[in-house]
């Protein structure tokens, strides 16, 4: 099931970009303003939608649809971490660790002591 639903995702996705890319843009005849013939469909707003705009809108909401659809099935799967099988990290076998370690067991009495050495 899952392996035809990432099917229909790319082949959706290769739909949409040809789509896409045969559309005639709106701005196309934005020079036929500036001169040489005016256009007035550039500035009209058609509410119809041809054939390609159509298509193009169902094939979005097909690859949204689509998206959700694949996100859902894959974290319903999928209940673990991708770490769960790792093994613990080791504590750093550096001396400059061991060093820090030292210099805090130490400093702790020596204020201990002048702490008791103020109090009396």
């Amino acid at each position: 099931m899952l392996t035809m639903l990432v099917t229909l995702h790319v082949v959706i996705c290769i739909l949409l970009v040809a789509t896409v890319l045969l559309q005639f843009g709106k701005g196309a005849e934005m020079g036929a303003v500036m001169g040489s013939g005016a256009s007035q469909a550039v500035f009209s707003s058609s509410a119809k939608g041809n054939f390609l705009t159509k298509t193009t809108t169902i094939l979005a909401i097909g690859f949204m649809v689509n998206s959700i659809v694949l996100t859902t099935m894959k974290s319903r799967e999928s209940k673990r971490s991708l770490f769960d099988n790792e093994a613990p990290v080791a504590a750093p076998l550096n001396s400059d660790v061991q060093a820090l370690d030292t210099k805090k067991v130490e400093t702790v009495p020596a204020n201990d002591s002048a702490a008791t050495n103020t109090k009396k």
